[in-house]
């Protein structure tokens, strides 16, 4: 079963790859000697050695925009409301498949108080891209188990490390069309 959900998420993610070029009027079928990205497992495993969110590629599309491959590892955490801090993006949207783990996502609702993050932080250049920072209110709890897809659009708040029931790594897709990531 992860396979096939593995597949689907790459199969969604190459479908979004394509909208930018097929909005410019290019033709996605042309062939092209552009290179491919290639992941393998090993990297993974070696970024799910120490907590956080690592990227483990961002590659340029087409020069349009940035996509990115992340890997989320989080330790088991409880819910604290001691720590209620989520962000929102300005101009990147995420997808979230959870390979391995469980816990709960905050999704939504407002930031409060928010604060524009520094531009030029190593965390904003290679994890987050613009974005502000806020105690996340008014959301909703999203549980999530292996196997799991979350969607995050521009602009919503969420909380991904809220709890963790389960040791998790999510792959992280990141769509940067502003390209402020920086390329890895």
């Amino acid at each position: 079963m992860p396979t096939k959900m593995i597949s689907r998420v790459l199969v969604l993610a190459f479908a979004i790859a394509l909208i930018p070029m097929a909005s410019q009027g290019q033709n996605p079928t042309t062939t092209s000697n552009a290179p491919h990205t290639f992941i393998p497992k090993a990297v993974l495993d070696t970024l799910a050695k120490t907590d956080g969110d690592h990227p483990a590629r961002v590659v340029d599309i087409a020069k349009a925009y940035n996509l990115g491959a992340y890997l989320l590892h989080l330790s088991p955490r409880k819910a604290g409301p001691t720590e209620m801090n989520g962000w929102a993006h300005h101009d990147i949207s995420e997808l979230y498949y959870v390979i391995k783990g469980s816990g709960t996502f905050l999704i939504g609702g407002q930031l409060a108080n928010p604060k524009q993050d520094d531009p030029t932080s190593e965390s904003v250049k290679t994890v987050r891209g613009p974005s502000m920072t806020g105690e996340i209110k008014g959301y909703k709890t999203q549980k999530y188990t292996a196997g799991d897809v979350i969607i995050i659009p521009v602009g919503v708040a969420h909380l991904p490390t809220y709890e963790v029931t389960e040791a998790a790594d999510i792959l992280r897709v990141v769509i940067d069309p502003q390209r402020a990531l920086n390329l890895k």
